[in-house]
């Protein structure tokens, strides 16, 4: 069986019926100058939001063309690209994912939160992964196009799979 090779990377054999067009094509939801690596592999080893078990597969997107400081306006040579990690859970364990969200609010920055789902997925992201858990409006002013075009990507295969964004909240 050969490695599937889409426009970013995959670094593990899946056939397309184990991950789904949703993961497989992601490419086609993310914004020119973004890059994305899906990884399948050694998913234990690495770190998820807290309290969630290892997901089917984790989706990092980054700008290496964009520069983002942690602390701005403070001199460092330590630079953050804009980031956004997402986790892809199965959707049969939504109501399980909703309550540990809800249960780990109490916590700080490495709490879950729901992204988006599909009818295969429910999408899982923390503050610490988005843009390294930088809240500034620089960060924020990369991040949002970035959100915007994944939920408009995500809910097409809601609209193909006969499911309304009200629907998938819920």
């Amino acid at each position: 069986m050969g490695i599937i090779l889409i426009s970013g990377c995959i670094n593990e054999e899946k056939t397309k019926e184990e991950l789904g067009d949703e993961i497989l094509n992601i490419g086609e939801g993310i914004p020119e100058g973004w890059n994305y690596t899906i990884i399948t592999q050694n998913l234990e080893e690495i770190e998820r939001p807290h309290g969630l078990w290892k997901p089917v597969a984790i989706v990092n997107i980054a700008n290496l063309n964009k520069e983002i400081e942690y602390y701005p306006g403070v001199k460092t040579d330590k630079k953050y690209n804009p980031s956004l990690r997402l986790y892809f859970y199965d959707i049969t364990k939504k109501q399980e994912i909703m309550e540990i969200i809800d249960k780990e609010k109490i916590y700080s920055l490495c709490i879950p939160i729901y992204f988006d789902e599909t009818k295969k997925y429910i999408i899982v992201t923390s503050p610490c992964y988005i843009n390294s858990g930088i809240f500034t409006e620089e960060a924020k002013n990369y991040y949002s196009p970035l959100e915007k075009s994944l939920k408009e990507y995500f809910d097409k295969y809601n609209r193909w799979n006969g499911m309304s964004t009200a629907e998938t909240q819920t």
